[in-house]
């Protein structure tokens, strides 16, 4: 296993982040989505029942829950 880092920082200068930014657009039109990614109050009411998860907490994950049967030989 390596121990070297798997990801590395993009080395982007100054001008180039500015150009990204200034380059990008002000509306963003995803008809993918469930919700419209422009409007703040219906991105707050699509996740209004979101619940946080953590790691260990979801359901496959709780002990006993997965119950793994013996090989047959």
């Amino acid at each position: 296993m390596s121990t070297k880092p798997t990801f590395k920082t993009p080395s982007f200068s100054a001008q180039e982040i500015k150009a990204m930014i200034a380059a990008a657009p002000d509306h963003v039109d995803d008809p993918d989505c469930p919700y419209d990614t422009n409007h703040p109050e219906a991105f707050k009411a699509y996740w209004a029942d979101a619940k946080t998860i953590l790691p260990g907490q979801h359901a496959f994950q709780k002990v006993g829950r997965l119950k793994l049967k013996k090989a047959k030989r």
